[in-house]
């Protein structure tokens, strides 16, 4: 069987506006990425092979350089494949921060862990297949699962697939 564990929503920098302290603003985005942690501690703890991040790691499509090396450390940490599709948030899609070289170089150094799944085609591992349905603009019209309809599958492969939307 199969265990991984699925999140989403870590929208790293999230910059709580609604906080009027900025100490206390700070100490909830320093919490935030203190969750990648916990994260890896909870995946260990119930033997997951695997962790996937439904959208928006990060709050913004251009966050700041720092914060994504901050949080391409935690996730190289995670000794184990972390699999990430792009939310409304930190959207895909030509010049989106997943293909800027800042976000490549670091993630090349301090996370090879990282598979960050910018195209809706399957991803075969040994013990499932992932179905990825990234956002590539922030606002679309468009289903992103739509690609899901026209697959065929192999009687043969009971592997168990994971829809990533």
């Amino acid at each position: 069987m199969t265990t991984f564990l699925h999140t989403a929503d870590w929208q790293l920098g999230k910059p709580f506006a609604r906080v009027d302290d900025p100490d206390r603003q700070a100490h909830l985005r320093r919490l935030r990425l203190d969750t990648i942690d916990r994260l890896g501690e909870i995946a260990c703890e119930r033997a997951a092979s695997f962790i996937v991040v439904a959208g928006d790691v990060f709050d913004s499509h251009r966050p700041p350089d720092s914060l994504i090396s901050q949080a391409l450390e935690r996730i190289g940490r995670l000794q184990l494949p972390v699999y990430v599709i792009p939310g409304n948030h930190d959207h895909g899609g030509p010049g989106c921060l997943w293909e800027s070289a800042h976000f490549r170089r670091e993630q090349a150094e301090l996370a090879p862990n990282l598979s960050v799944l910018l195209a809706a085609t399957p991803v075969e591992r040994d013990d499932c297949i992932l179905l990825p349905c990234p956002l590539l603009r922030r606002h679309t019209v468009q289903d992103p699962t739509d690609w899901l309809r026209s697959l065929e599958y192999s009687a043969l492969d009971h592997r168990p697939r994971i829809v990533l939307a």
